[in-house]
């Protein structure tokens, strides 16, 4: 569009990055692209075990003496798209579609979350034009997925008094705390048992149209969760019908709200339609009850084939219960800072393998005690129950540090660029910079980006006159840093 200039090589390295496939875990492709970005253009350039590249440049003329500054942002992306969409994300290239002020992908999430961020950083690596001191680009792998990347960071890769971090999504707010997380593993044994005589039909339930979305940037929205409310809809179920469960699966990510879940069942013939009409009647009731955050929710059933196999009596209690009972959302908001949710839990993933079903519950909190305290919950409820559950390892917290010369310097400036005030927040979802203190204690860091919508689902969009402001603040504020 004709408002974007100074940013048109950001935008042009974000199509060329768009054609290179990033799912988290399979970054390498593009590792490998950025490093020989580097080598092109005469940088030294290295890059890790995990695929981490880190690229240093030299301070412009007359900036050799001003401290050295990090630009980091992550390469890879959550790959989600529409249910219509027959994208594969480990070789299809990324749409890029310009529609109005907005860019947006093809029924796919776009990447602009982080890649934006981090075509922000090619570019101002690719102006020899620009003014600036000794420069450190750090791109990192794996972040949507447990931030490997960050955590695999040592000592002295990267060294810089001042690192941008450049991963936030809304353009005026500047992020200097996040919180910390870890996820809770949740075993359940898959015992299995033939179908029972007299349960000679099959049923598929279907909960989908929510909105689902980012699980710490959207858990304040208290969007359903489909696998809960499939849960509830089935202990409905059970207490007025026969019906043995054969699957179970809904959610896909571990940062993303889960917005579709399905199980099958097999039932009584004579109660179908019994069993359609009260599942008629709970559709209505949650569609009521989400009616403000999830106006699309539907409930479908459909036949299908009898299941030969199904989950034994106390595999589907345990399921059932676990997911009914767990906390699910927002669990608790801070004291201290307004409008910031602290602690909140996302049943995430429900899956099976040959073994087990599986849940995988993500636990948020910007307080440590809140994130023991509810973690241990989700593990005692296991252990209520009779089944495994682990906690894996987590990711910190990043505790603000008020006053910092990072933070006075950015605000002054941005309050001269722009007629908006800025903000300051603290935001509850993991940022890298909570990991990456661990390799560099003294660093100061600020956290900030253009508007990005939608982020970790298909609506996903960028707003273009947002990349522009950054872009034009962030190379000022790289003259500007001392």
């Amino acid at each position: 569009m004709n408002a974007i200039v100074q940013a048109e090589k950001v935008l042009q390295f974000f199509h060329d990055i768009s054609q290179i496939p990033r799912e988290s875990g399979h970054e390498k492709e593009l590792s490998d692209y950025i490093v020989q970005f580097a080598k092109d253009r005469n940088l030294e350039v290295s890059q890790d075990e995990a695929w981490n590249v880190v690229i240093k440049k030299p301070a412009s003329a007359g900036y050799e003496d001003r401290p050295t500054v990090i630009l980091q942002g992550h390469i890879d992306m959550v790959c989600e798209k529409t249910h219509e969409s027959n994208h594969d994300f480990r070789k299809d290239p990324i749409a890029n579609i310009i529609d109005g002020e907005w860019l947006h992908a093809d029924g796919t999430t776009l990447g602009a979350d982080n890649g934006m961020g981090v075509c922000m950083a090619m570019a101002i690596l690719d102006d020899d034009t620009l003014a600036h001191p000794a420069l450190e680009v750090l791109c990192t792998t794996s972040e949507e997925t447990g931030m490997n990347g960050a955590s695999a960071i040592k000592p002295g890769q990267v060294t810089g008094k001042y690192l941008l971090n450049l991963d936030t999504e809304v353009e005026h707010e500047f992020i200097v705390s996040c919180a910390g997380g870890c996820h809770v593993i949740v075993n359940i044994p898959l015992l299995r048992e033939n179908t029972l005589p007299g349960f000679n039909a099959g049923l598929t339930i279907t909960v989908s149209g929510l909105l689902g979305g980012h699980s710490g940037l959207e858990i304040n929205k208290q969007r359903g969760n489909s696998n809960q409310i499939l849960a509830r809809m089935l202990y409905a179920l059970g207490k007025q019908y026969s019906f043995t469960l054969s699957n179970f699966t809904g959610g896909t990510k571990h940062n993303a709200i889960p917005n579709k879940s399905v199980a099958t069942l097999a039932v009584r013939t004579e109660d179908v339609e019994a069993i359609k009409n009260l599942i008629a009647h709970y559709e209505s009731t949650f569609q009521h009850e989400f009616a403000a955050q999830d106006p699309c929710l539907t409930i479908t059933v459909d036949g299908t084939d009898v299941p030969d196999v199904v989950y034994a009596d106390d595999t589907t209690e345990a399921l059932i219960s676990y997911l009914y009972l767990a906390e699910d959302g927002v669990h608790s908001v801070s004291k201290s800072i307004e409008n910031l949710v602290e602690t909140s839990n996302n049943l995430a993933v429900v899956k099976e393998d040959s073994h087990a079903l599986s849940i995988l519950v993500s636990v948020r909190s910007s307080s440590k005690n809140g994130l023991d305290y509810l973690t241990t919950k989700m593990l005692l409820l296991a252990d209520t129950l009779g089944v495994s559950a682990r906690k894996t390892d987590g990711y910190p917290a990043w505790e603000y540090e008020q006053g910092s010369a990072l933070e006075e310097q950015a605000l002054t400036l941005y309050k001269k660029m722009s007629p908006v005030e800025p903000t300051v927040n603290a935001v509850h979802a993991g940022l890298e910079c909570g990991l990456l203190k661990g390799a560099l204690p003294d660093t100061q860091m600020i956290s900030f980006g253009p508007t990005i919508t939608g982020a970790h689902t298909p609506q996903e969009k960028c707003h273009l006159p947002s990349v522009e402001n950054v872009y034009i603040y962030l190379k000022e504020l790289l003259k500007e840093l001392h």
